[in-house]
């Protein structure tokens, strides 16, 4: 049949079968925009090698999809779109170097857990998963998706927390932190609602905050009663016994559990997933950000370094001793963990690959640069188209408190009011902060009243 051309709501040419785009007119606004997303998802989907999709299976799966919203405003992926769609989020992923092993990541599918305790089984498993004694395995679990056009729906499961693992941090009578400065805010919400620490350290573990239908439920202290699961390490140095005696600790597996997953259109408001740590993050952000630990000169003095100057250098060697001191730590534990210069270089042979092969990559060159020796680096030599992958992605999201409280209020009059983020959730698809939709370009709508989402073209 000669296909049809029709321009989706990415402003992304879609050549679709005839009696396809002929289904279409059955379909809202908001229907059709889904449908196109989900269409190139498909179509992506049917290009890797794994799936054998020919051209006949593709338009059977997208008659099928359509035929789906049509009855029921969604539709539900497969085992295999799951699994692919995660992996072509990664993949797609601007702000990840990482992102070269997408086919690894591995799949919990738990759309079907939603319960608080069937959650913090799932949550429980995906660490054992990802654990595999130190070598640690990329995993992300999938909890139910949201509902399109249903954003006044509560969500069925939502992690609160950053991450999974997280320490605590305890604000003193002095004003000042102990432990995480990140973590103020979520820790004094913890103890609100009856969190009570055994200790209150420097590296005391955060407990999870799962709502469950838009409900908090009370804080589960995971971690108290399994601390096998909250791994770490000592942060030591060859060579500076002085770094040794600060202290220094860090967890070995990042699990972002507050982004939204969305794959060909529909959001999944809670997949926490993980990698491995790259060591920059532990030891130049984390340390040494001034909106963190803030331990630049804390490590010059341990290190016995002249700190009366910055015309000496001595922040740079303070910088690159701290890295040195985790990737040392991490590897004496034997505990996986990337250096800048290996993932760097690994990230470059698949940029070129892939731009041989036609599918050039997009990437935001302010997070692929690393934040030391960023010039030694391949990423800070490239350009890099930093547009948004919107149909299928990881997005940042407003808070579940937040997204609450927003379903029982009014629309807020200013768009200035919401992100302008394009990583952001809600200037790509419908939330419940934003739930009147998007110019064919993805770009942000004026908030209106609920009184004009009749007349808008855009509903």
């Amino acid at each position: 049949m000669p296909p049809a051309l029709i321009l989706s709501t990415l402003g992304e040419p879609l050549a679709l079968p005839t009696f396809y785009s002929i289904s279409m007119t059955n379909l809202t606004h908001t229907q059709t925009r889904l449908l196109s997303q989900a269409a190139v998802f498909i179509q992506d989907m049917a290009k890797d090698p794994r799936y054998a999709m020919g051209e006949q299976d593709v338009s059977h799966r997208l008659e099928a999809i359509a035929a789906e919203i049509s009855n029921t405003g969604t539709y539900v992926h497969t085992e295999d779109e799951l699994c692919f769609g995660v992996q072509w989020a990664w993949r797609g992923s601007n702000r990840c170097i990482g992102r070269h092993m997408w086919r690894t990541l591995q799949v919990q599918d738990c759309r079907d857990v939603r319960d608080k305790e069937g959650v913090v089984a799932s949550l429980q498993q995906h660490l054992q998963w990802a654990w595999k004694g130190g070598n640690i395995q990329s995993v992300i679990t999938v909890f139910a998706p949201r509902k399109p056009q249903q954003t006044d729906q509560p969500d069925p499961v939502r992690i609160a927390n950053h991450q999974l693992l997280r320490y605590a941090g305890f604000e003193q009578a002095d004003g000042q932190i102990l432990g995480d400065p990140h973590s103020t805010t979520f820790t004094h919400r913890m103890m609100q609602l009856g969190w009570t620490p055994k200790q209150k350290t420097a590296h005391t573990p955060l407990p999870w905050s799962i709502w469950i239908d838009d409900e908090e439920t009370s804080p589960v202290d995971h971690f108290a009663a399994h601390p096998e699961q909250f791994p770490e390490v000592d942060i030591t140095h060859p060579d500076y016994p002085g770094i040794d005696a600060l202290g220094l600790r860090w967890y070995a597996i990042p699990v972002i559990s507050e982004m939204a997953l969305v794959i060909g259109g529909i959001t999944y408001p809670c997949a926490p997933f993980n990698g491995w740590y790259m060591g920059t993050e532990i030891a130049a952000r984390n340390f040494c950000d001034p909106q963190r630990y803030d331990l630049t000169e804390k490590i010059g003095q341990a290190m016995e370094l002249d700190t009366s100057s910055h015309r000496n250098l001595w922040k740079d060697q303070a910088m690159i001793a701290i890295n040195q001191a985790v990737l040392h730590s991490f590897d004496r534990a034997g505990f996986r963990i990337g250096d800048h210069h290996e993932l760097g270089a690994q990230f470059e042979r698949f940029c070129q690959v892939e731009e041989k092969a036609g599918r050039p990559l997009n990437g935001d060159w302010n997070w692929l640069t690393p934040p030391v020796s960023g010039s030694m680096s391949p990423q800070f030599h490239r350009d890099f188209d930093n547009s948004v992958a919107a149909h299928t992605n990881f997005f940042y999201q407003s808070g579940p408190a937040d997204d609450v409280s927003a379903r029982s209020s009014a629309p807020v009059e200013e768009a200035a009011a919401r992100s302008n983020d394009p990583f952001h959730l809600e200037n790509q698809h419908e939330t419940p902060r934003c739930p009147f939709g998007f110019d064919k370009l993805a770009k942000v709508l004026p908030i209106r009243r609920p009184s004009s989402k009749k007349s808008s073209s855009h509903s």
